[in-house]
């Protein structure tokens, strides 16, 4: 058993009523289910036990708040892990027509610890500075207080994430779009918090082969019965824009 334990709870459930976009492209309780199963994968990954609190929300209803933070509570007690903290995963909106109100913001309750807090600003920081990267009217709209339901009576250290707004068009590219930078955002704030080392995730590595001013991708199978496989991946990079061709060996 590790001996750090992080809980994510994944906001919402299918069923939830208006949690999505006004163009109806994206649906909150979605978009916290991918986020809480990204971010479970890479915590453990670094050696972090990870709870879910709400693993099916498109199969069941809306989770009480109080029933969310009771789950986290038990997790905790049952463990006896000591370094454990709970993140409740959103994503935000305001009015009712897209609109100019956007950016990352962390909230911890009033009854929460200073370690809440720092949780709060290290996300909170970290998921600002890596998406302005990647668009310069990211707004960082910082460190709240607010007594939440889930985040008041859950016993550890707890904080919620909203990612952003869908009820802007910027802020809800990224939250379609930057999923996975989003995530290694939220980890190395969590990483920071436990005090262990943030490993960059294993990228995959592709050959390539360079004529001129082109650069094409060469799908190597390691037999003529790979050739299927071989063909599919082929045809994955082609629709991606990218000249791909196979070469074949026999072993």
């Amino acid at each position: 058993m590790s001996k750090y334990l992080l809980i994510l709870d994944a906001g919402h459930a299918k069923d939830t009523k208006g949690k999505k976009a006004f163009d109806n492209s994206f649906y909150e309780w979605d978009f916290n289910n991918k986020m809480q199963y990204l971010l479970k994968t890479r915590a453990e990954a670094h050696g972090i036990t990870v709870k879910l609190t709400n693993p099916n929300p498109a199969t069941v209803s809306d989770i009480p708040l109080t029933t969310r933070s009771n789950i986290a509570n038990n997790f905790y007690r049952s463990l006896n892990i000591s370094k454990s903290i709970m993140i409740s995963l959103h994503a935000n909106a305001y009015g009712s027509n897209f609109n100019s109100a956007r950016g990352v913001e962390v909230y911890h309750a009033s009854n929460g610890s200073t370690n809440s807090k720092n949780l709060a600003k290290y996300i909170c920081d970290q998921v600002y500075s890596d998406v302005k990267a990647i668009d310069s009217g990211f707004k960082n709209r910082g460190v709240k207080c607010q007594d939440f339901t889930v985040i008041y009576k859950t016993v550890t250290p707890c904080v919620l994430v909203e990612y952003g707004f869908y009820s802007n068009k910027d802020d809800l590219k990224i939250l379609k779009n930057n999923q996975n930078e989003l995530v290694e955002a939220t980890l190395k704030g969590i990483c920071k918090y436990f005090n262990i080392k943030y490993q960059e995730p294993k990228k995959e590595t592709v050959k390539t082969d360079s004529t001129a001013s082109n650069t094409y991708y060469r799908v190597v199978a390691g037999s003529y019965t790979n050739r299927a496989n071989a063909d599919k991946l082929v045809s994955d990079l082609k629709s991606k824009g990218y000249p791909a061709f196979i070469d074949i060996y026999k072993k």
